[in-house]
């Protein structure tokens, strides 16, 4: 990363209109967010010095992640993290400029016969037959990637949502479930909390590549301005290093 000044008045974005709202997230998604996490979390603690970046300083309420999200979009929260984007988001939110970009990986059962060989083709839903048939499992809150999700609606695959991504492990573990995607910094976080390790493999090719990014309601009164700020303060942490420096406290690598 370059390191260079602090953005100059002049450059920087306007601070977004003060709402009376929080921002909210979920917690037991390590080591992005959590309530038992430094700093509540890697994503928490760059939200927060985004916005304060351009003087915008928000508390942080953690709940659980639906709560959270349909509290965003109706306008009682000013924003949410990190979230993947999905077409059905788009309608709902506005999404920032990427927080992290991270790999997805295919967690599997040892008591399932189920393995990942990669993507046969790109995109379609046709071109993964590992999970024809199948039972994977998504908590709630949690989005399920778009080519699983199709296959759901074609009665392909089984969905399992429990509650949190605790569950969900303890799911594989027990065969209950076959698989569950997710990336691979909260994926062997939620594993290594289970004490289950040795009842899940992880698939060698990963699913896909994604971005998590901040949200803000399409029809809270000044979105666009809130999710101007925040870009340009991360930017700003950027340029300035802080961002690198954060990733390396939290345990994770800057992208090459």
């Amino acid at each position: 990363m370059e390191t260079g000044s602090e953005a100059t008045p002049s450059t920087a974005p306007a601070p977004a209109p003060y709402t009376g709202l929080d921002l909210v997230t979920g917690s037991d998604y390590a080591p992005y967010t959590g309530d038992d996490l430094p700093e509540g979390g890697l994503v928490t603690d760059l939200v927060r010095r985004a916005f304060a970046v351009g003087g915008r300083r928000y508390d942080v309420r953690f709940m659980p992640w639906k709560r959270g999200y349909d509290g965003v979009v109706a306008g009682r929260f000013l924003a949410t993290f990190p979230y993947v984007r999905t077409p059905e988001r788009e309608r709902e939110v506005l999404f920032s400029d990427p927080v992290i970009e991270v790999r997805q990986f295919v967690y599997l059962s040892n008591r399932s016969g189920m393995e990942f060989h990669g993507r046969t083709g790109p995109g379609d839903s046709d071109q993964l037959p590992d999970f024809q048939g199948r039972t994977v499992c998504q908590p709630v809150g949690y989005a399920l990637p778009a080519e699983l999700e199709a296959m759901v609606g074609q009665g392909r695959l089984t969905r399992q949502t429990p509650s949190d991504l605790g569950a969900c492990v303890r799911m594989v573990a027990t065969a209950r479930a076959d698989a569950l995607v997710i990336d691979e910094f909260s994926g062997a976080a939620a594993i290594a909390k289970s004490g289950l390790a040795d009842d899940i493999r992880v698939a060698e090719r990963p699913f896909a590549v994604v971005t998590l990014h901040l949200v803000v309601g399409r029809a809270t009164p000044g979105a666009e301005a809130t999710v101007a700020a925040f870009n340009g303060g991360l930017k700003t942490l950027k340029r300035q290093g802080v961002y690198s420096q954060l990733l390396a406290n939290h345990t994770l690598q800057p992208p090459p």
